[in-house]
């Protein structure tokens, strides 16, 4: 049970978060009157754009640190979500953080205005037709909130009206149960729906609903809660199912989340202005600019920044080290999350090989080389070694090997892939080659050769080798950072790039995934070939991405997974579906959706069980090497694969599948999960 006393006090915030494009010319009270609020169009405008900064986006600012509340608004020095689920490393942390924030009274503040909106409009002598638009408005709102809710908690208690605390008034009265998991689900839907039938098929202004965000927004939701269905444990109690949907309900909603996602079939398109068939290099930078471009036809739901009254810190905090006047470093894709993308070397665990089959290291004439037939979605997504960037290039290795030591004499793999022991042990590693302990540009101590040429040990942008600075992966991230910030303004609060929320790729790889769960277990939609429409869907996806397309809908086949000791990384009940979920983690990487995406499939105990995820460390040798600007050295290079030596491990305990109930609200009655 909930009781929730709130006064209505709103604070209208004008940041140019969601309305950046068209400011509002009101003045910002902070106690708006109903007749001021809601008995005008600006009113209700101005009520809604607090409404709309509220919501619980998981964006640039989303973290489990403490800076912020219930993980929102932070300074996001650690990009939570992606580290839990191997996407990503970062060099201030090494374990599983919860991103358990008790986003519980927040939420209910947020529902509590919603309602009071819908419940007052009709009040103030609007025309008929604009309190329907913005309580259609309203609606979605409050189903983005619970959705918040419910993916964390299961079934929460629904309040459709609001709470009044009067004196005199029993307190009791007040107290709403928990519902099930599947009745929030469906009232999320039902909210969906009315947003769907009311809103205009166009937003009336940048970062504000229609028609067809509900609508994509509803194929995230139903996607959800079938998976809940299919792959979910019932709990419950008191012959209520708190945690859990019947596993019968499943394709009810896996049909729900494909048609959802069918309404936006020619209503948005996958960006391709630079792409190319036969331009690598072009394809890569098309599917960064994706990201940055705010024209771009994939954005379905965007959040928007601008300076200096709503910024952000994502350029300072996650480029290359000498790319960023402040901090950086901290975008460190993992080799875990590289290996899944086409055209790499692998062996038979389908791990990116750079070994002889002598176990000795393959000696590469550039740093570059490795990479060259790599999917260019890759390299939109992740600078890897010697990437060019912004006018830079991403110069990183772990060490340089001295000048006597000759890259034609094979070097012996180090250690076994399974070891997690430090380089420094070894007395050939000691004694020919050279890494430092502070990777800072300014504090490591050249190599001199022969010839007068001076190299840095670790490159500009080193990796890790204690707890200094430096990538912790071999690896820095590209997703989202913006090329054109010089260096000076690569600087805390300064970044201005936009969220995407929502974007068409999302709502492709929802349709496929549920069209494939709908026909894999003998579910139907009339007149439509669901195996063909899940292959069109993700070949659209791999054409645009400058993936190797798949032959055949019937890859999409219920045959046996591929299987973690063999390369598979990506759990999945059969092997149709870990294509699509491989899909979904090339494709929405570092965007906070792969967290939700593990918990709803409930594959993150098993994926994530005591794993140290991989990196990646290049290793120069400096014998014939050549320094061509300050952050390129051309010369011959070897590869080693290993487990993070910090020895760090990510386990995700089954209790973490649903957040606890906050300890107040369960004093007031409310049934605890679980996890309490």
């Amino acid at each position: 049970m909930i009781m929730k006393r709130f006064n209505f006090i709103i604070t209208v915030l004008f940041a140019g978060v969601f309305f950046s494009c068209n400011k509002l010319e009101l003045s910002p009270p902070n106690i708006i009157q109903d007749d001021i609020a809601l008995g005008t169009d600006d009113g209700v405008k101005a009520y809604m754009a607090t409404l709309y900064n509220n919501l619980p986006i998981e964006d640039f600012k989303y973290s489990a640190d403490n800076q912020g509340t219930n993980g929102f608004n932070t300074w996001n020095i650690i990009s939570t979500l992606s580290i839990n689920t191997g996407e990503n490393a970062n060099r201030n942390n090494g374990g599983f953080i919860n991103p358990a924030r008790g986003y519980f009274a927040e939420a209910y503040k947020e529902i509590r205005n919603i309602n009071y909106l819908l419940a007052n409009l009709p009040k103030q002598g609007l025309a008929p037709a604009s309190v329907a638009k913005w309580q259609a408005e309203a609606y979605f709102l409050r189903a983005y909130t619970y959705f918040a809710l419910v993916k964390r908690y299961g079934g929460v208690p629904i309040l459709k009206e609001t709470q009044n605390d009067y004196a005199g008034v029993d307190p009791s009265q007040l107290l709403v149960p928990r519902s099930s998991e599947q009745e929030s689900y469906d009232f999320i839907a039902a909210d969906l729906d009315l947003a769907i039938a009311g809103l205009n098929t166009v937003s009336e202004n940048k970062g504000r609903a229609n028609k067809f965000i509900a609508a994509g927004f509803k194929s995230r939701v139903m996607l959800t809660a079938g998976s809940i269905a299919r792959y979910g444990t019932p709990y419950i109690v008191g012959n209520v199912m708190l945690n859990g949907i019947p596993a019968d309900k499943a394709n009810t909603y896996f049909i729900a989340a494909w048609q959802a996602a069918k309404l936006l079939d020619g209503q948005y398109s996958l960006y391709r202005k630079k792409w190319s068939a036969t331009d690598r290099l072009s394809t890569a930078d098309n599917y960064a600019e994706l990201f940055l471009d705010t024209s771009s036809p994939e954005n379905i739901f965007v959040k928007g920044y601008s300076y200096p009254e709503s910024v952000h810190s994502w350029d300072a905090l996650e480029s290359p080290q000498h790319m960023t006047s402040t901090y950086g470093d901290r975008f460190c894709p993992t080799l875990d999350y590289v290996e899944l993308f086409d055209g790499l070397p692998k062996n038979a665990k389908g791990q990116l090989n750079t070994l002889n089959a002598d176990g000795s290291y393959k000696v590469f004439n550039n740093v570059r080389e490795l990479f060259d037939n790599a999917e260019p979605r890759l390299r939109g997504t992740v600078l890897l070694p010697g990437q060019a960037f912004k006018g830079f290039n991403n110069d990183i290795r772990r060490g340089t090997f001295i000048e006597s030591v000759d890259p034609s004499v094979p070097v012996q793999k180090f250690f076994p892939d399974d070891s997690k022991t430090n380089y420094t042990t070894l007395a050939y590693y000691n004694a020919n080659i050279k890494q430092s302990s502070d990777n800072r540009p300014g504090v490591q101590i050249p190599i001199v050769l022969s010839n007068g040429e001076k190299i840095l040990p670790a490159g500009l942008d080193g990796i890790q080798s204690g707890s200094g600075a430096g990538s912790v992966t071999g690896f820095s991230g590209r997703k989202y950072l913006n090329p054109n910030l010089t260096v000076g303004a690569t600087a805390l609060h300064m970044s201005t790039q936009s969220w995407i929320e929502m974007r068409y790729a999302e709502i492709l790889l929802n349709r496929a995934e549920a069209a494939l769960e709908i026909f894999q277990n003998g579910g139907a939609v009339a007149g439509t070939d669901l195996q063909a429409d899940a292959y069109n869907c993700i070949n659209d996806i791999r054409s645009r991405a400058g993936a190797v397309l798949l032959g055949s809908p019937g890859e999409l086949s219920a045959v046996s997974a591929t299987p973690l000791s063999a390369g598979g990384y990506v759990l999945a009940p059969n092997r149709g579906q870990q294509i699509i979920r491989i899909e979904r983690r090339k494709e929405l990487a570092f965007e906070n959706k792969l967290y939700w995406d593990m918990i709803r499939w409930r594959t993150f105990d098993q994926e994530v069980n005591a794993r140290t995820w991989r990196r990646l460390n290049p290793f120069l040798f400096s014998k014939g090497a050549v320094n061509q600007g300050t952050d390129y050295v051309l010369g011959k290079y070897i590869f080693d694969c290993r487990f993070d030596e910090r020895n760090s491990a990510f386990t995700f305990p089954v209790r973490n599948y649903y957040e606890p109930i906050p300890a107040g609200e369960v004093a007031k009655g409310l049934k605890p999960n679980l996890s309490n």
